[in-house]
């Protein structure tokens, strides 16, 4: 009696063949998840901008009313670093008063704790802006939202004089805050400066973070969208005669001098 051939069997090759199947769904359901997941974190990071940049930009009117109608300073004297920012001598610098006014650490608070700057401990941090992963975030603080620097301009002795809410013209379409590019985001147009995180800016410095636009926040207290590339030139420049966004305390000053 001649034996019988060994079956084939088709158990191994029916696995085989129903592991790459579900692998192959595996990879199109993740296709699909991925970009759901980033639209919606995308917009829960703009969310959280949103409130930080509304609270900056109603402080910003509680802090004026009452200090005779100034606004906060730019910036504080000397380097925008630690220890400057934990001088008393600061106190009027924004991120310092405003986040004072609302109750919250100011960056001063931080010089002894550096890293918890950049957590959600921080007043002004934002969660979809791309800090630097290594130490160099510890050297000074980074600013991923700025206060308008075209505001406190130097008059012709070189003295920056004190800014007030009498002295904007049209606070409604008037810039008072801006998202503010950090040294390892993408520059949303070539001809912008060099993002540095610094606590004062403008359009040449304004970051698109959600989907090509960010965030400004108006004298008015108001909050808009903006794409970066209706706010400045093909060469870099200021729109003058200014058509929509106001960058001066008036339309009449050229925010390009």
């Amino acid at each position: 009696m001649k034996d019988t051939p060994p079956r084939k069997s088709c158990g191994a090759a029916f696995t085989l063949m129903e592991i790459l199947v579900v692998v192959a769904i595996v990879l199109v359901l993740a296709s699909i998840a991925f970009p759901v997941y980033s639209t919606v974190k995308m917009r829960s990071n703009k969310a959280e901008a949103l409130n930080m940049m509304r609270q900056l930009s109603g402080a910003a009117g509680s802090y004026a009313a009452q200090n005779d109608g100034e606004l906060p300073r730019e910036d504080a004297k000397g380097t925008d670093s630690w220890h400057t920012a934990a001088g008393s001598e600061n106190s009027k610098a924004w991120y310092i008063a405003l986040p004072k006014l609302l109750g919250k650490k100011t960056v001063g608070d931080y010089a002894l704790d550096p890293r918890a700057y950049y957590t959600k401990d921080n007043l002004l941090y934002l969660p979809g802006a791309i800090y630097p992963e290594n130490d160099k975030k510890l050297v000074r603080p980074l600013f991923a939202v700025a206060i308008n620097t075209k505001l406190q301009r130097k008059d012709s002795e070189g003295v920056k004089p004190i800014l007030r809410m009498v002295n904007i013209a049209e606070p409604a379409r008037t810039v008072l805050f801006l998202e503010q590019g950090l040294p390892d985001e993408k520059k949303a147009m070539p001809t912008q400066n060099k993002y540095d995180g610094s606590c004062k800016g403008s359009a040449r410095s304004f970051v698109a973070r959600y989907g090509g636009t960010g965030l400004l926040g108006f004298v008015d207290g108001h909050v808009e969208t903006a794409d970066p590339k209706d706010l400045l030139t093909e060469s870099g420049k200021f729109p003058f005669p200014v058509t929509d966004v106001i960058w001066t305390r008036s339309a009449d000053e050229d925010p390009n001098k």
